[in-house]
């Protein structure tokens, strides 16, 4: 089977495919080529029936092994086996009795409710500095949806507070503007004049710093966020991503486009709010008597 198999990735060489793919298709087959001899006795190709691949599925998913990873080798399988048929007079494929795996279906994000999202906000100690810049700093991700990393990244020259805008992600294929709310703009500018210049080392041009006056990390803002969820008394696991999803469903709720949420938050794959897209029937028939065409 082995030897099979390097004949058929140097046939596939010989046809210019690249190195990385080559090397992909060599592992699957390797992987599957292994199952099938220790667990089913076999070593033969021809002797591989749609049995013996529903029990590769089966140990691929008892492994955890995403509906990604087990479709990837399927896929290897097929194109292996098309081979055997055109070039080694196979006469049955049992890839074609066989199916991919559905993708399972995102659940829906756990997200903050209005009130929980007010009491996080409440959270930092506003007397200190620090406290001050935490409370920016969640009002800003509150504000926008904006990825934590984006919001370390943040330096004073993409704030553009007089039109109440900031530039994300800047340099990347993420760039965009984003509009932010009068509340969040106003504190910003709060925090730059009375906290920031404090706390700030010379030559520091990031937004957010941390108490020695450096750019703030990733890490320091997940320890903060994490302390300051004990503080609200909020029973949930929050994450900064906690903060982006609930930003996309207020928006949602307050019947924004989708096609807003997806420019605000940068991404195209919407799927994680999904769920939240669904309308009720009553909904639907509202939505359409609105925006019926004139027939």
């Amino acid at each position: 089977m082995n030897k099979t198999i390097a004949t058929y990735i140097q046939y596939l060489k010989s046809k210019g495919l690249a190195a990385n793919t080559l090397e992909s298709y060599q592992r699957d087959l390797k992987q599957a080529m292994a199952f099938f001899e220790k667990e089913r006795q076999i070593n033969e190709w021809e002797k591989v029936d749609q049995y013996a691949i529903m029990d590769l599925v089966n140990n691929l998913k008892g492994r955890d092994r995403s509906a990604a990873t087990i479709n990837r080798l399927l896929s290897a399988l097929r194109r292996f086996y098309r081979y055997l048929i055109c070039h080694r007079g196979l006469r049955f494929n049992p890839l074609e009795l066989v199916d991919n795996i559905q993708p399972a279906t995102p659940q829906a994000p756990e997200i903050l409710t209005e009130s929980e999202t007010q009491r996080l906000l409440r959270a930092p100690d506003s007397t200190t500095l620090l406290g001050c810049r935490d409370h920016v700093m969640l009002l800003v991700m509150a504000a926008t949806g904006m990825r934590v990393s984006e919001l370390v990244q943040l330096s004073l020259k993409d704030l553009h507070l007089d039109i109440q805008m900031v530039r994300s992600g800047a340099g990347s294929k993420q760039e965009r503007l984003i509009p932010l709310s009068t509340v969040a703009s106003g504190s910003l500018q709060e925090y730059l004049t009375r906290v920031r210049k404090k706390l700030a080392r010379p030559g520091e041009d990031a937004v957010f710093v941390n108490a020695h006056g450096h750019r703030l990390t990733r890490q320091g803002v997940w320890k903060n966020l994490k302390q300051l969820v004990k503080v609200a008394q909020i029973d949930k696991a929050v994450t900064p991503q906690t903060l982006r999803y609930s930003f996309a469903v207020r928006l949602l709720n307050n019947g924004a486009d989708s096609r807003l949420i997806q420019a605000m938050l940068g991404y195209s794959e919407m799927r994680m709010l999904k769920p939240y897209l669904k309308m009720s029937p009553q909904e639907m028939v509202n939505s359409y008597r609105q925006h019926q065409p004139r027939l």
